[in-house]
């Protein structure tokens, strides 16, 4: 009885300790993702030349959609940042 007892507790600490390193290695490595997020942001420098072609196409009754898909295409970026990228120059153009 007691032998069972000492491997149920050993089979606890065992799993409890599995789940709290997997669980510190997630929260140290989520705050590093976010900053790496903020960084591609940064890396978008502003483009007169291809902002002014993005608002001709908005200005000839082009989507936003298919605005986003262009920056994407040109700039090589992701769904989100595209979004920004149109945003931020719709919000220079007003």
């Amino acid at each position: 009885m007691i032998n069972s007892w000492f491997l149920d507790l050993l089979w606890l600490y065992i799993t409890t300790s599995s789940v709290l390193v997997v669980l510190v290695v997630f929260l140290l490595k989520t705050p590093k993702r976010n900053l790496e997020e903020e960084w591609k942001q940064l890396e978008i420098e502003k483009d007169e030349a291809f902002e002014n072609r993005v608002n001709l196409m908005m200005m000839n009754g082009r989507s936003d959609v298919q605005a986003i898909k262009y920056i994407r295409k040109e700039k090589n970026l992701g769904l989100l940042h595209a979004k920004q990228y149109l945003d931020r120059i719709k919000e220079s153009k007003e």
